[in-house]
């Protein structure tokens, strides 16, 4: 038990007055014996075991009473989902989703799952444990953690501040395992506040195993998960997928493929007003959205016909999520789109060249070198978009093999091949199993429509993935997220773990081992999406995520924001922000992961599934809620006292005497009266 004033407790041997006073009144009285007495002393022992319980059952109730009124005046708290009954731990340790969804707020209070957290824990650690306990923030923006000196102090940082960013939770739990080892931080209370968003939890990912199994081994952690669960009940997003400025002799627009989609169909077609701002400039059009959801392709802006390079944004009306209410954007001339094979068997590259020059674009010139393994430093690396790699993966000694780490952490695109000789290298965590020769030609039997290389086209048709013919196939080992599955075989195409621009191919295109270079569609699309997604970093300009690391640091040319004139900030929270920067000539637009546009949350029996064998507790709260995580139950305790003396007032309460009518030779007669 919590108290918020302890002072009072030091009385609490009070409550054994009493049976102090009782005992010194019982040895005092002085016994003179008399005829009589053998008579009272024989009827008093015939009740002498029901006497005896009934002076300690008023006794059990004076202390009751004394006890009840000093633990009353120490103002208890109640709160056994913070484990409060446990005292105060060596460590408290906040873990803090700051993702995009946690901005969801009530229109009502203009208050955030992200402050509604922040403020009931900040009370509600507080109130627990005040300073006894060493406080640490770990926050999913950065990753970094911070020691802060009271809970308050929650409320006012800038590492708590909301973002346009996901979150990585098991990430998180790891960086936070990582610290508790480190710091040996003893008795230990975990708190993650959260939405349960399902991409940022990820379920379906292999370290939660082995986080659950660290964590056993770890005595005296208990976790203590806040959590918003709830989605709006109405809700409109947008999401630009392309956009591209187009010219003629006399005029120039941007052509935008863009989606606009809503929780629920609105019963009748509902005009959508769109704020289109250009520059700085800022123009209203209007679109009917007759389903829950409006794709519009090639969605002409007219600019004027000397703007060539520039930034914009598109916005909905506000709603109960503003994050998915805006989606920035920049523009210019795009550079060509410049690719690279390295390979050793030029056999194989045929396919791949006529599909990489066969630009989508035909405004835009597309360019492919084909080099052999041995001339692969002669790639262009700032220069290509996407890196074909049909070779054996370098060791991680090598230069090779850190160029192209850093290939794909800049945010371009690169495809591995399996080599002729698979070994045991790796990269990414993920390493090349041997060949096999199936004895008839596989088929994939599921692939992922709704992102990434494989997806639906822009009308919502299915890529004929489904017709591929495998007929050697290389087994792909690690972690990554599976675009395409075959089955009894595992993944045909495969994403790295946190590397959105690195994937793996399990097969080749030539007719030896597969029809993807007959067939022609699928191999085309992925290819183009690859470099289409590479190409977004090529020139000064980028339109990629928001997350740590989004903006370079560059202490020459320092970053602020495009459409505002407050100087430069500090780069690691402005990568957190969705908006568009500025460095020297950089242009840089960040908006939230796509995976921040589902709110859907994971239901409590997955939560359960995750933290299985620890001490958890979940508090699933709304914004709408007004209750506290602690509460004061002194009025439990004036409570008990008044029950505690009520029942020592009936236990003291004189017998009910009763008149006996008395015998008079066998018969009773009435007492005698006065006349």
């Amino acid at each position: 038990m919590t108290f918020l004033e302890a002072a009072p407790l030091v009385a609490l041997p009070v409550a054994a007055l009493p049976v102090i006073i009782h005992l010194v009144h019982l040895y005092r009285r002085k016994q003179v014996p008399w005829a009589a007495m053998m008579f009272l002393r024989a009827a008093q022992k015939m009740s002498q075991g029901f006497s005896r319980l009934k002076q300690i059952l008023i006794l059990g109730l004076r202390v009751l009473a004394v006890a009840a009124i000093l633990l009353a005046i120490a103002r208890p708290l109640a709160g056994g989902w913070l484990g409060l009954t446990g005292g105060a731990p060596d460590t408290v340790l906040v873990l803090l989703d700051r993702s995009a969804s946690m901005e969801q707020q009530n229109p009502a209070i203009q208050l955030s799952k992200r402050q509604a957290g922040l403020k009931n824990l900040s009370k509600a650690i507080s109130d627990a444990v005040g300073t006894r306990s060493k406080l640490v923030l770990l926050e999913s923006g950065t990753g970094n953690a911070l020691e802060i000196p009271d809970a308050k102090a929650l409320l006012d940082l800038p590492q708590t501040a909301g973002t346009e960013s996901g979150a990585d939770i098991p990430g998180l739990l790891q960086k936070a395992l990582d610290y508790l080892t480190a710091n040996k931080t003893g008795q230990t209370d975990l708190w993650i506040l959260s939405d349960l968003q399902k991409g940022d939890w990820d379920r379906s990912s292999g370290r939660w195993e082995n986080l659950r199994s660290a964590f056993k081994n770890l005595p005296g952690v208990r976790f203590h998960l806040l959590t918003y669960p709830q989605s709006p009940e109405e809700d409109l997003g947008i999401r630009i997928r392309d956009i591209q400025r187009r010219a003629t002799e006399t005029a120039a627009e941007l052509l935008v493929d863009l989606r606009i989609t809503r929780k629920t169909a609105p019963p009748h077609p509902e005009e959508i007003p769109l704020r289109i701002v250009i520059n700085g400039v800022a123009t209203t059009t209007k679109v009917t959205l007759k389903d829950s959801e409006l794709v519009l392709q090639a969605f002409p802006i007219p600019i004027e016909k000397n703007l060539v390079r520039g930034w914009g944004r598109i916005e909905l009306p506000e709603d109960a999520y503003p994050a998915n209410n805006v989606f920035h954007f920049v523009f210019d001339d795009p550079p060509p789109l410049q690719s690279a094979i390295v390979t050793e068997d030029e056999a194989e590259t045929d396919a791949l060249v006529s599909a990489l020059t066969a630009s989508s674009d035909p405004q835009r010139k597309a360019v492919c070198a084909v080099l052999p393994a041995k001339r692969a430093a002669e790639i262009a690396w700032e220069k290509t978009a996407l890196l074909i790699w049909h070779a054996p993966i370098p060791k991680p000694e090598d230069a090779l093999f850190r160029q192209l780490q850093q290939h794909a952490a800049s945010g371009r695109s690169v495809v591995f091949l399996p080599p002729n000789v698979p070994d045991d290298s790796e990269i990414f965590g993920v390493r090349w199993g041997p060949w096999s020769n199936p004895q008839k030609p596989l088929s994939p039997d599921g692939w992922r429509t709704d992102s990434d290389l494989l997806a639906n086209t822009r009308d919502g048709a299915a890529l004929p993935v489904g017709t591929l013919e495998l007929s050697r196939l290389a087994k792909i080992t690690g972690p990554g997220i599976p675009l395409a599955r075959i089955p009894e075989h595992g993944p045909l195409l495969l994403r790295a773990l946190g590397t959105p621009g690195a994937y793996f191919l399990g097969t080749l295109p030539g007719a030896g081992s597969s029809s993807l270079a007959r067939e022609g569609v699928v191999l085309f699309v992925i290819l183009q999406r690859a470099l289409n997604d590479g190409a977004r970093t090529l020139g000064n300009l980028r339109q990629q995520v928001a997350g740590a690391g989004a903006l370079p640091e560059d202490p020459a040319h320092p970053w602020k924001a495009a459409d505002e004139k407050n100087g430069p900030g500090e780069t690691r929270e402005l990568g957190l922000r969705a908006g568009v920067f500025q460095s020297g000539e950089r242009l840089h637009a960040l908006n939230r992961p796509e995976a921040e546009d589902d709110l859907a949350a994971l239901a409590a029996a997955s939560v359960s599934e995750l933290f299985e064998g620890l001490d958890f507790k979940v508090l699933s709260d709304t914004l709408e809620s007004t209750g506290s995580l602690t509460r004061e139950v002194w009025r439990t305790f004036l409570i008990a006292m008044a029950l505690a003396l009520l029942g020592e007032a009936i236990l003291c309460m004189p017998p009910r005497r009763t008149q006996e009518t008395p015998r008079v030779g066998g018969i009773f007669q009435e007492p005698l009266r006065e006349k």
